[in-house]
């Protein structure tokens, strides 16, 4: 089987793995294929770290638990942990859920700028051992063999080489070209979403506080925030499915400057920091799995993001980490690691398909606001389902939230 973007007939060094991108997901494999005994792991990525990344910059407790795996909680080191969250309807509905109300486990997470994160998940893979590509995309593939060719092109100053790998993973976003080259379209625009974001300086510095606001100002459903990320910045954005985008003709850059105006806060906004992008929905995943040529997609490029709350960075994370394990504990063998590519999407799906479909289900709530308002003023009066709440939506926990819908739906009501 050869599958093809064209290239080069130059010499190639040749290594057992290949991953295109460098965020969350794709550092989060290299480390735990790393971890587990495979020696040689190339990262490839056309940025050169540390670099921005249109975020929250907000880290849950399941991504605290997967740098535990990968022995690299020290990361946040320094870093200050979220003491409250709080959540705001059309209606006046407010769930504020605070650390010190917490009798079980904190849904709770941090606050750090993603320039900073990923920078350090990309330092620990390299110091481990992993080919350091960084700064180099993508420009050819072919499949040929049993073996990748990769030709790639230096960003910075269009020096050219090629490298062959057994194994190819592809982690590199929301356009991904990997994703395009395994034959796999994009998502529809109903499972799309948009968003932009900045940031501001405050002073004095603002308390360690998430703060999500459904607005009858801004389009529903889709939400916006504001995140304290520590060292007196805050992260300001909106997010809303494309179709409502859409309806609505308002251009983000307009919308933002709506929800602005709505904070109380006199931020000072950094324009240069204003950024929008898009975020492919796991409503409509594709496979994940290509064990005929070797390959296999995580994170982003394979639309590993929350419909309802647009984070992708747990669930991308925690796909790295097990393809990772898998990969590296599998037979050095073209049927070893086929069988290992196809056990981890059958796991990954198995943990997380129901969850994606609540939150589907949940992004449909948030269409009639006065259900929302309900919720939020259950979670008010109760502290632990204010807490599961939060964990359903964030899928803070490896797997997921405990607790099923129709058990949350059921407690809101009678709360």
């Amino acid at each position: 089987m050869s599958i093809s973007l064209g290239s080069a007939q130059v010499s190639a060094v040749q290594h057992d793995f290949a991953i295109i991108g460098a965020g969350p997901a794709g550092s989060a494999c290299a480390n735990a294929l790393l971890l587990e005994g495979a020696s040689s792991v190339a990262l490839i990525d056309r940025a050169r770290f540390p670099r921005d990344k249109i975020c929250g910059d907000g880290i849950g407790p399941g991504i605290i638990a997967i740098l535990d795996a990968l022995e690299l909680r020290h990361i946040l080191v320094g870093h200050r942990r979220v003491t409250q969250m709080v959540m705001t309807s059309p209606f006046g509905g407010r769930m504020t859920l605070n650390d010190n109300e917490i009798s079980g486990q904190s849904p709770l997470g941090y606050v750090i700028r993603r320039t900073e994160f990923d920078h350090a998940l990309v330092a620990a893979a390299v110091q481990r051992g992993c080919a350091d590509m960084t700064g180099w995309s993508l420009e050819a593939a072919d499949y040929v063999n049993g073996k990748w060719r990769l030709d790639l092109e230096a960003t910075d100053n269009s020096e050219t080489r090629s490298i062959t790998a057994d194994v190819l993973i592809g982690a590199d976003g929301a356009t991904s070209r990997v994703r395009r080259l395994l034959g796999q379209p994009f998502n529809h625009e109903k499972h799309v979403s948009v968003s932009m974001r900045i940031l501001a300086r405050t002073e004095p510095e603002f308390p360690a506080r998430q703060e999500l606001n459904v607005e009858q100002e801004l389009p529903i459903p889709g939400y916006a925030w504001n995140f304290a990320t520590g060292a007196g910045t805050v992260n300001v954005g909106f997010v809303c499915d494309t179709p409502t985008y859409k309806a609505h003709g308002r251009h983000l850059r307009e919308i933002l400057e709506t929800y602005k105006g709505l904070l109380p806060h006199n931020f000072a906004y950094d324009d240069t920091t204003r950024h929008s992008q898009i975020l492919p929905l796991a409503s409509q995943m594709p496979p994940l799995a290509y064990p005929d040529v070797s390959a296999a997609l995580i994170g982003d490029a394979a639309s590993m993001i929350n419909p309802l709350t647009g984070e992708g960075i747990f669930y991308g994370m925690e796909a790295g980490l097990q393809l990772g394990r898998r990969l590296a504990r599998a037979p050095k063998s073209h049927e070893g690691r086929a069988q290992a590519l196809v056990a981890y999407e059958r796991t990954f799906r198995r943990q997380f398909t129901a969850h994606f479909r609540g939150n589907y289900y949940l992004r449909k709530l948030i269409e009639k606001p006065a259900l929302f308002d309900r919720m939020l003023r259950a979670g008010a009066r109760d502290t632990d389902l204010c807490c599961d709440c939060i964990e359903y939506m964030m899928g803070n926990e490896s797997g997921v939230g405990k607790k099923p819908l129709y058990q949350l739906a059921l407690r809101t009501l009678f709360a």
